[in-house]
């Protein structure tokens, strides 16, 4: 009888593990926002106070945004030190918001066919928009994958990120510090 046990167990845990936009590096509250994009890890001189005070102006958000990243801090503030506290929601992009029109109009198109990729450095330039000129460095990154689409837009997903959250901060040569963590040179 242990081991359906285990199974249950085992399966419980995976089910209630958090995931984010970007892992924090560290154990985090679990009702941190879901697509908390950066981290700040408490130190025994943090303070709520502090820290919203530090990056609000960075980032460009009221202190009190800190409280919605990271809602168990809403009571009494008590940071727990070595732990991640989210301080940026998606990349700091604001959430889109949807306006709904109705139309009647038609209209007959013939859909333009899009080149298929013949090798694995076309199927890099297809997905890199931008960042086409670094595919002979990440090329490697999905030698092995069976779908290089997807290999490649998630690669160049995560180049993306760090390059914007380079730029956020104020960081210099953003895209070529992106491209090097996540492609690095051989």
């Amino acid at each position: 009888m242990i081991l359906p046990f285990v199974i249950v167990l085992a399966t419980a845990s995976s089910l209630g593990a958090a995931q984010y936009l970007v892992d924090p590096p560290t154990t985090a509250a679990a009702d941190t926002i879901k697509d908390c994009t950066y981290w700040q890890v408490a130190s025994s001189n943090d303070t709520c106070t502090s820290i919203s005070e530090y990056w609000g102006p960075i980032l460009g958000w009221l202190p009190e945004q800190f409280y919605v990243y990271n809602p168990s801090l809403a009571d009494g503030c008590e940071l727990v030190v070595g732990n991640s506290y989210c301080i940026e929601q998606n990349w700091g992009i604001p959430p889109t918001t949807s306006t709904s029109t109705s139309s009647s109009v038609t209209s007959t198109t013939t859909p333009t066919p899009t080149p298929t990729p013949t090798t694995i450095l076309e199927a890099c330039e297809f997905e890199a928009g931008g960042y086409a000129s670094y595919c002979p460095r990440c090329v490697s990154l999905c030698e092995d994958s069976s779908n290089y689409g997807d290999c490649f837009w998630s690669v160049f997903y995560q180049i993306n990120g760090y390059d914007s959250q380079c730029w956020q901060h104020g960081g210099i040569d953003c895209e070529n510090k992106a491209v090097d963590k996540v492609c690095p040179k051989a």
